[in-house]
């Protein structure tokens, strides 16, 4: 996948976009890896089986991670800098869910080609992560 060019005078509060993702036991192998977070609630089926979860959890700090997918390759692309981002973990998300992952411009400055961007992830038609997204639109 490429990732979308648009220009900031193109980007208009209240454009959105979207993806969906699987996420697989490998996707949070190999984050944990990639990370160094081996935390056993992520990467022990037994452990995490005595907890409330009942099973691994994915990753929070990876799920946050496809909202950089969200706006480097979607709302704005490849002309994005991103300046800055809120967390809020709502639910929790395991192996073999499929998240929906949706941006909408929220606010646009014209004089510092800023937007903010409400940023949601969702299982199953539930919030799962919420956040704002701060992104500067480069020439």
């Amino acid at each position: 996948m490429e990732a979308k060019d648009l220009l900031f005078k193109d980007i208009a509060a209240g454009d959105s976009a979207h993806f969906e993702r699987t996420i697989t036991a490998g996707d949070i192998a190999a984050f944990a890896n990639l990370t160094g977070d081996t935390n056993p609630l992520h990467v022990n089926e037994e452990y995490a089986a005595r907890t409330q979860f009942g099973k691994p959890l994915v990753h929070g700090m990876f799920l946050a991670s496809l909202l950089s997918t969200l706006v480097g390759m979607h709302l704005p692309g490849k002309r994005c800098l991103y300046l800055g981002q809120t967390l809020q973990f709502k639910k929790p998300v395991f192996a073999g869910d499929t998240v929906r992952v949706t941006g909408a411009v929220a606010t646009k400055s014209d004089s510092t080609r800023i937007l903010t961007i409400a940023t949601v992830i969702t299982k199953g038609g539930e919030e799962a992560v919420t956040g704002v997204a701060t992104i500067q639109v480069l020439n």
